[in-house]
């Protein structure tokens, strides 16, 4: 009890000003800080906030507003099984591979920046947009055979699927560009966009180094749309949306 007093002090000290500060979670701030002494402080509480301390898929909460331009869907935030944004359209022919869907201003954000690019000779094709809870369930089960156990597949592939519900492309707001292969980052167009996505409104969404965050391997092909002006303070701040969004963010 008087460590925990003594803990509950140090951090009011330093860190009960931080707007994402949370009193109730204190218990669980030092439990995490014991067990990774390498976070800062304002990791460890940023890292609470997201649910890192509970494993990937528990302790989730549902999204409240799912129509939300910085809606945040990851493992601990489920969207509706039956939400479909009501603005889709298709993306223009020039940047679509296939009659693909977007949010309406997500699509008109990655044609304009399709357009920039195109005059400094680069090409971006969307590869894969929007996608039903139903669709994104066909996704994840691509793989699965009868000889492996649900467990087993679920180790690996939640490193690089989202399971139905918890997928950033139900949400309309997030695309696939060019290509499926780490190797797209070295690619003039990988390239253009991990310098020039922001200025468009969107983001790399699952950075390199970042997996313990993010929960997904390095994809430097998704994109996540969330406005131009949220999209340069992500960039400029050097995190990911988790945290981003977790620090100062509302929904």
């Amino acid at each position: 009890m008087k460590e925990e007093q003594r803990g509950d002090q140090g951090l009011e000290a330093e860190y009960q000003l931080l707007p994402y500060f949370d009193p109730c979670k204190v218990p669980r701030y030092y439990q995490m800080k014991e067990r990774m002494e390498q976070y800062t402080w304002e990791e460890v509480i940023t890292y609470v906030n997201i649910g890192l301390d509970h494993d990937f898929y528990t302790n989730s909460t549902p999204v409240y507003d799912p129509d939300c331009l910085t809606v945040l869907v990851n493992k601990y935030h489920p969207l509706p099984k039956n939400y479909v944004p009501k603005d889709l359209e298709q993306i223009h022919p020039d940047f679509n591979a296939d009659e693909l869907l977007l949010r309406r201003e997500a699509a008109k954000a990655l044609e304009e920046m399709g357009r920039a690019a195109r005059e400094e000779g680069i090409l971006l094709q969307a590869i894969s947009a929007f996608r039903s809870y139903e669709y994104q369930e066909e996704v994840y089960l691509r793989y699965k055979t009868p000889d492996t156990s649900m467990e087993e597949y679920q180790q690996e592939r939640d490193k690089v699927s989202a399971r139905p519900g918890y997928s950033e492309h139900q949400t309309g707001l997030a695309v696939d560009i060019n290509d499926l292969e780490e190797t797209f980052a070295l690619t003039p167009a990988g390239i253009w966009l991990a310098a020039n996505s922001h200025y468009f409104g969107y983001i790399l969404r699952y950075p390199k180094g970042k997996e313990a965050v993010t929960g997904y391997s390095y994809e430097p092909w998704h994109f996540r749309y969330i406005g131009r002006e949220c999209a340069e303070a992500v960039h400029a701040s050097g995190l990911t949306f988790d945290e981003y969004a977790m620090r100062y963010l509302q929904c």
